[in-house]
């Protein structure tokens, strides 16, 4: 009885070891966890990110199956990839991030091998996750991107795909404060969409961000003041120059570009030279509205 007593008393000092290291291994990974990585992980658990990511499977494949039907021969078909990554690109720069982090992780699953379409989706759920407020895991997700893109789009890729292509690549090089590859993005934007203006004050912010300040907001001015430009980027080029002209070495570049800006770009999609543009445009409004979950 004696020796039983103590190979009992043994194995529960073992035991009660075992529990202690085990418990303090879990304290140390708990406080070791990233608080943005535990947002993320109780944002994809809540029921509204998984109400919209429900609805978005099982709404848009019907739709796009029967816009590609109805198509007129001169209008190029639109991949579920690349619709996911627009409608994703105006949750983001909309103000529900939510919903484009789902966009992603929906691309991601139903995307296998096409490393463009992942390395974009990637850039996606980084813009999203910026607007998060969660710079390391937007970092982390963009190296991811990055690590997969090994060339540029083929120079006959759609006019649409390379369109997708350089408005994310390029807002995400904002995020990032990126400007020369933004202005180099936006170039490709403009090629692939014939709207200038967003090339242009990118092009302006990089001169800011280089030290060429004056150089860069004589040109600010000169895209406030053009025709082609949109009323509401007019409206909001002037305010910031004039508030930031007698200012020589403070300015900050970021100021020019806005969430509004972001917006109006992808407004003006709709006035691209992309063949079928308003029938696509037109779908996207109407997925938004079809989607939006309050």
């Amino acid at each position: 009885m004696i020796v039983q007593f103590k190979y009992s008393t043994f194995s529960l000092t073992n035991i009660l070891k075992v529990v202690g290291i085990v418990l303090l291994i879990s304290l140390f990974s708990c406080k070791n966890k990233n608080p943005e990585q535990k947002e993320y992980d109780s944002m994809l658990s809540s029921l509204k990110y998984k109400s919209y990511k429900t609805l978005s499977e099982n709404t848009i494949p019907p739709l796009i199956l029967l816009y590609n039907k109805t198509g007129h021969a001169d209008e190029p078909e639109i991949s579920e990839d690349v619709l996911r990554l627009l409608l994703g690109y105006s949750w983001a720069v909309g103000g529900r991030p939510d919903y484009a982090i789902a966009e992603s992780n929906i691309i991601m699953d139903i995307s296998t091998s096409n490393k463009d379409v992942k390395f974009l989706t990637h850039s996606l759920a980084a813009i999203a996750i910026y607007e998060k407020g969660w710079k390391s895991l937007a970092v982390e997700e963009s190296k991811k991107g990055k690590a997969l893109l090994n060339k540029m789009p083929k120079s006959n890729e759609l006019r649409l795909n390379a369109m997708a292509f350089h408005i994310i690549t390029g807002t995400l090089c904002l995020y990032e404060e990126n400007y020369q590859g933004a202005r180099f993005h936006f170039a490709g934007f403009n090629i692939a969409s014939k709207i200038e203006w967003p090339y242009l004050i990118v092009d302006s912010m990089s001169d800011i961000k280089e030290e060429n300040v004056k150089q860069g907001l004589r040109k600010i001015k000169k895209i406030s003041e053009s025709k082609s430009t949109p009323e509401t980027i007019k409206k909001l080029l002037t305010e910031i120059f004039i508030k930031t002209e007698k200012k020589s070495e403070t300015v900050d570049p970021k100021l020019f570009w806005t969430k509004q800006t972001s917006l109006a770009l992808y407004d003006e999609i709709k006035n691209s030279a992309v063949p079928g543009i308003d029938k696509i445009t037109n779908l996207l409004k109407n997925l938004s509205e079809k989607l939006k979950i309050e």
